[in-house]
């Protein structure tokens, strides 16, 4: 499936953000504190980067299994019980998810149209953070759907146990 391929990119996309803000952040402590020189652009432009890392990583994370949840009572329930809750999750999710994006569009378009640039010494254009949300937003509710889907088809997910048996 074409999502689950572009869920994988933007995983890999993800950890070489993260590597970059680390790499930024180790330069600035080399910086500061063996030539007493900070950098002025070091702290914004990893923090610029972790934000991109987390939104495009959040729906590959999901994809795989990678969040954390706790199966205690889900697990000793029977399929169509338990599904029922796996369900209600993933809607709840949903709407969540789909406010946030609705929320980043609308601040993407405000920023375009009013050529916001973000605080801090990095002018970065704000149209491109806040695309960047949308997209990532945009990305989980679709695996969300995904997930809700394979959930009822059956399809037994290896990592969550979410599924039919």
């Amino acid at each position: 499936m074409i999502l689950t391929k572009i869920n994988k990119a933007c995983g890999y996309v993800s950890g070489g953000l993260i590597l970059g803000a680390a790499l930024v952040m180790i330069y600035d402590v080399i910086r500061r504190y063996l030539f007493h020189s900070p950098s002025l652009y070091a702290p914004y432009l990893a923090a610029f980067l972790s934000l991109g890392a987390i939104f495009l990583g959040t729906s590959y994370a999901l994809q795989a299994g990678g969040h954390v949840h706790v199966e205690i009572v889900v697990d000793k329930l029977p399929r169509i019980p338990r599904n029922i809750c796996y369900t209600v999750g993933y809607l709840l999710s949903m709407v969540f998810v789909f406010c946030m994006a609705r929320a980043c569009c609308n601040f993407a378009v405000k920023a375009a149209q009013n050529h916001w640039n973000a605080q801090g010494n990095l002018p970065v254009p704000s149209v491109l953070l806040y695309g960047l949300m949308t997209l990532g937003s945009v990305l989980l509710l679709l695996t969300l759907v995904w997930k809700l889907v394979r959930l009822w088809r059956g399809d037994r997910d290896k990592k969550t146990g979410e599924g039919d048996v």
